[in-house]
């Protein structure tokens, strides 16, 4: 009985969808639609109710997002939305509350990072297609997502700055400069360094005629004349149009057990030797470069996995501590009754061998998600992204853009 039960266990341990390669090697060779296939071969198999139907959910609606079939990205991203909506934000305090099963047998919620991104990903796949309300409705549930974390889940959680200046870019995109400016100023407490949120900052104090802010963000920041200029530019009635460049670069930490506590997970960082991204420009009919800069990193996917995880293991370690003791506390009780025959003693061996770290994780997300802004005449445009630390550049892609609009394009690169 004993002997059965622990294989039971150990079987039930091993992952669907961390044992499917063939989604990773796809994605990596940039057949997103070829993954998204895949995965969607996964998830009709596991479907919601198995363990790993969010996980291949999840994988379905990034593969759909990264190939630019944003809608249906959206189809199935809102799935994964609702389906870990109904969960509870669990406290720390309730990580211990089931100490017998192995949480790999079990239904995977997802992480509280990866349950924040699913709607940063809607946001920007409601961005891409021009959707600008819904967009700005999935940036501002990232946040309110992790505010329920902190206040009932007791998490440490801060506001997501990435979310924050979609929603700024967004509503400066409609022309809403107030709720544009207090976007753009989240931000800048979440991270003050961060690059261009001086000159974000300084267009609209200048459009909403704060003269106190600009005298501060023209000291604080260094804005030259140069950039003044533009600036106003940007704000004004004939404004140019803009290129809003998005680039999730390299590919998120790898969750595995902990070395010195084999039943507990922890996030390892994955190689990647890209460091960041330049985004080009260039006229579509004559090829003649029109602008480039620099992405800037606005979320850090990893620093955000390590540390959400570090959040919850006293938690989970609590638990493990306490499902030993409750697996031998089962066993001395069978043995006491069938004589110390010791099959209480092996039950609760099995029980607890079986009981390995979760590795489960969305295993496609980015390393990092950076931004970069480029002005544009009305016209047609090609753009690319030269990632920094390898030669090449990721494939082009072409937009056509009026004045006064905002564009939105989409890049990746995995090593």
């Amino acid at each position: 009985m004993a002997v059965t039960l622990g294989l039971a266990l150990l079987v039930g341990c091993s992952s669907a969808r961390m044992k499917d390669t063939e989604i990773d090697a796809k994605f990596r060779a940039g057949d997103y639609v070829g993954a998204a296939e895949r995965a969607q071969k996964g998830f009709e198999k596991e479907t919601l109710e198995g363990k790993d139907g969010l996980l291949y959910l999840l994988d379905l609606g990034l593969s759909l997002h990264t190939a630019g079939k944003y809608d249906e990205s959206i189809k199935y991203f809102r799935l994964a939305d609702q389906a870990v909506e109904i969960k509870d934000y669990t406290s720390l305090s309730t990580e211990a509350s089931t100490l017998l099963v192995s949480d790999t047998v079990k239904q995977y919620k997802g992480e509280d990072f990866e349950n924040v991104l699913i709607s940063a990903y809607l946001a920007m796949d409601y961005a891409m297609i021009g959707k600008r309300e819904d967009a700005i409705v999935e940036a501002k549930r990232v946040n309110r997502k992790l505010y329920l974390m902190t206040t009932e889940g007791k998490r440490n959680y801060k506001q997501n700055a990435f979310a924050r200046y979609l929603s700024g870019t967004l509503y400066e995109a409609d022309r809403n400069w107030n709720d544009a400016n207090v976007d753009y100023k989240l931000v800048a407490d979440l991270l003050p360094d961060w690059s261009g949120i001086g000159r974000d900052l300084w267009a609209m104090a200048w459009k909403l005629k704060n003269r106190d802010d600009l005298a501060r963000l023209e000291e604080k920041y260094k804005i030259t004349d140069k950039e003044k200029a533009e600036l106003k530019r940007r704000v004004s009635p004939e404004r140019p149009g803009e290129i809003v460049v998005i680039f999730q670069n390299g590919i998120s930490p790898k969750k595995v057990p902990e070395p010195n506590f084999p039943s507990v997970p922890k996030f390892e960082p994955r190689y990647n030797p890209v460091t960041g991204g330049e985004a080009i420009v260039t006229n579509a009919a004559s090829g003649a470069e029109v602008g480039r800069e620099k992405t800037s990193k606005l979320m850090d996917v990893e620093a955000v996995a390590i540390q959400n995880l570090k959040e919850k293991w006293g938690g989970i370690l609590a638990k493990k501590i306490g499902g030993v003791v409750a697996k031998h506390a089962i066993g001395a009780v069978i043995d006491s009754k069938t004589n110390n025959s010791g099959i209480g003693a092996l039950l609760a061996y099995a029980m607890y061998a079986a009981d390995q770290a979760d590795t489960r994780s969305w295993n496609l997300l980015p390393k990092d998600l950076e931004v970069a802004r480029i002005p544009v005449t009305e016209g047609t445009y090609s753009v690319r992204i030269q990632p920094i630390g390898i030669p090449g550049a990721l494939p082009p892609k072409t937009v056509q853009i009026k004045n006064g609009e905002k564009i939105f394009v989409n890049f990746r690169y995995m090593p």
